[in-house]
């Protein structure tokens, strides 16, 4: 069965949309590097200089960003989209109706469904982390990775990492940004669970996650936000600071599972005592 929903994913093309989205994307953030430094500097800068470091447009430096907006921008519409349709998809097409009619239990099919999902987001996750330290290295050129305070609100100072430091940092951003899309996945699951068109699922899944999104970044929710999955999610970005706090990244690792265990357990609970459509 899992082969079986694995080759059903391929085949769907939406894997081979979100490539394409993502490298659409890497282009534009590379235009966007590019034109940064002469807007900053009133066209006297190179690519590769700014007015804050003689080498702070370096590939590492765009790796980040890139992957930094991409994480919350794309990849979590993406597995809002694959959680969505999958349960939701399969019961507007009849295609669940006749896989029930097998014997096989609702939990096996859904643990399949949520595993190949997640596989998909972890690649996707990948993909484009990989994308964006290629792309940096072949049209920015390599160097340290220094931050400053700024957009990516990941520092009040500036932060300096070795070439290799910070290449084993992004290795653990991987498996650390995979974690938290977990929770937007498993949230477009239960609505899968509910909605029974696939269109639907996907619509409303994805407007959950911006609400939500929206929600954690206004300052007048401050109250709220630690109720909230979106407002951990960037728990990675701790990863490349100089002295990362780990026990803030464990805490925040462990919000995450719980958000995504939480919405898993509804889900399975909701698709397992649901009655399907005759």
């Amino acid at each position: 069965m899992l082969r079986l929903e694995s080759v059903r994913l391929v085949r769907s093309r939406r894997p081979l949309l979100a490539v394409a989205s993502l490298v659409f994307f890497l282009g534009l953030m590379l235009l966007g590097f590019y034109t940064y430094a002469k807007t900053e500097t009133s066209g006297e800068a190179e690519f590769r200089y700014t007015f804050e470091n003689s080498s702070y447009f370096n590939g590492l430096t765009f790796a980040l960003y890139a992957f930094y907006f991409g994480f919350l921008l794309l990849l979590p519409i993406f597995a809002a989209t694959e959680g969505g349709a999958q349960l939701a998809g399969d019961t507007s097409s009849g295609v669940l109706r006749l896989v029930l009619a097998r014997p096989v239990g609702r939990s096996r099919i859904f643990a399949v469904k949520a595993a190949v999902a997640f596989a998909s987001t972890v690649a996707q996750c990948a993909l484009l982390l990989g994308l964006a330290l290629v792309l940096g290295l072949v049209a920015v050129g390599w160097g340290d990775l220094d931050l400053y305070p700024g957009v990516l609100q990941m520092t009040d100072s500036h932060q300096h990492l070795p070439q290799p430091v910070a290449m084993q940092r992004f290795a653990l951003a991987w498996p650390a940004a995979s974690l938290a899309l977990a929770a937007p996945l498993s949230l477009a699951l239960l609505v899968s669970a509910w909605v029974r068109g696939a269109v639907n699922a996907v619509g409303t899944s994805v407007a959950l996650y911006l609400v939500l999104y929206v929600v954690a970044e206004i300052h007048f929710f401050e109250d709220l936000r630690p109720w909230l999955f979106t407002s951990h999610m960037a728990y990675w970005r701790e990863l490349f600071r100089a002295q990362p706090d780990w026990s803030a990244l464990v805490r925040d690792a462990a919000k995450l599972c719980a958000f995504t265990t939480l919405f898993l357990g509804l889900a399975l609970h909701r698709f397992r005592h649901r009655e399907e459509p005759g």
